[in-house]
């Protein structure tokens, strides 16, 4: 099978896995109860789950979209799709200790977990994840406006993964954290389904 193809196949599988993930499974998880108790859970565990499937997706993906608009792209497109790869590569690492290192130590020592949580400002775990969110999301927005400016894939799958990005905090500011975050990430998901669907017929 092409490997532009099976890249369509991973981001359109991505966008449809980012739409169930925040609309089904980020609501399950017990806002009103201790932060170690809530990570220690069943439902945590799931989501963190198929929220580092869904991220790997994006990442085995993006090389096909590149590849896709290579010779349209130029020097802007390279630096996103690195800046997007790399935020792919350390959001999936994030997302995957979570799932083992972090659930596990909410189990064995809740207490510590909770220590770390209730410390003043930034810690060093809070400055990882924040480095690495906005890694992936300046660049996929920055590789999504690489494709608006080569103007070789169809306006409507980035300009709503682009859309996407701004609409989940505006939405969660409006509506609250798990709607907003739900309507913003069927927005985004909307884009990725478009631009893989793109990635897919290209190819027949």
């Amino acid at each position: 099978m092409n490997s532009i193809r099976l890249s369509g196949i991973a981001i359109s599988l991505g966008g449809v896995l980012l739409i169930i993930v925040n609309a089904v499974f980020t609501p399950m998880l017990a806002t009103d109860v201790p932060f170690p108790e809530m990570m220690a859970s069943q439902a945590y565990v799931w989501r963190l789950s198929l929220a580092a499937i869904t991220v790997f997706l994006f990442m085995i993906g993006s090389p096909g979209v590149y590849r896709y608009q290579a010779d349209q792209s130029g020097l802007f497109g390279k630096i996103a799709f690195g800046l997007t790869f790399l935020g792919c590569a350390t959001l999936f690492a994030h997302e995957w200790g979570q799932v083992f290192f972090v659930h596990s130590m909410a189990v064995a020592a809740p207490d510590a977990l909770q220590a770390m949580e209730d410390a003043q400002g930034i810690n060093a775990f809070d400055l990882e994840a924040l480095i690495v969110i906005m890694a992936f999301t300046l660049g996929w927005i920055g590789f999504a406006a690489s494709m608006l400016a080569a103007k070789f894939i169809a306006r409507p799958g980035p300009v709503l993964i682009i859309t996407g990005f701004f609409a989940i905090p505006l939405f969660t500011v409006v509506a609250g954290p798990a709607l907003g975050g739900a309507l913003g990430n069927a927005v985004l998901g909307s884009g990725f389904i478009l631009l893989g669907r793109e990635l897919i017929r290209s190819t027949i």
